[in-house]
C-alpha cells in the first residue's frame, strides 16, 4: 500500500508545475484532453492547463489542472482572456470608473417622399442665351 500524497499547491502563480505532479495530472486523466476528448499521443505536446483559469479565480494546484493539447490550450487561453476583458468592461460601467462615451441617439427627421424622375427627352429644349446666339452667327 502507497502512502497518500498530498495535493500540490503552488506559492504563487508564477512557480513552474513540478514534473511529478504534471505526471499524475497525466495519470489521473488517463492521458485525455480535457479540451478535445481525444488521446494525447505519444511524442505529442500537452501543457497543464487550469481549469478556471488563474485569471478569473482559478487556484494554482493540483485539482484545478488537466492535461491539454499544447493547440486546444492556445483557443482555451485566448477565450479566458477575452471573458476576462468582458467582466472588467462590465464591472467598470456598474462602479461607474468608466462613463458612457457618447450620448443617446435620437430616431432623426423624418425622411423626405422620393420626388419622382423627370423624363428630359420630354422637355422643351431651353432658348439660347445671347452669347449662343453670337457664337451661332
Amino acid at each position: 500500500m502507497s502512502r497518500p500524497v498530498p495535493e500540490w499547491i503552488g506559492k504563487h502563480h508564477g512557480v513552474n508545475i513540478p514534473p511529478r505532479v504534471r505526471q499524475r495530472i497525466f495519470d489521473r486523466d488517463n492521458g485525455i484532453c480535457h479540451l478535445c476528448k481525444l488521446m494525447i499521443k505519444p511524442g505529442e505536446t500537452w501543457q497543464a492547463d487550469h481549469v478556471i483559469a488563474l485569471i478569473n479565480g482559478g487556484e494554482h494546484r493540483e485539482t484545478n489542472l488537466a492535461p491539454a493539447h499544447s493547440h486546444c490550450h492556445v483557443g482555451k487561453s485566448a477565450r479566458d482572456v477575452k471573458e476576462k476583458a468582458k467582466v472588467a468592461r462590465v464591472r467598470q460601467k456598474h462602479t461607474g470608473a468608466v462613463r458612457p462615451l457618447g450620448k443617446i441617439q435620437s430616431p432623426g427627421f423624418a425622411k423626405s417622399p422620393k420626388q419622382p424622375r423627370i423624363d428630359k427627352s420630354a422637355l422643351p429644349p431651353l432658348p439660347l442665351s445671347p452669347l449662343m446666339r453670337l457664337a451661332r452667327s
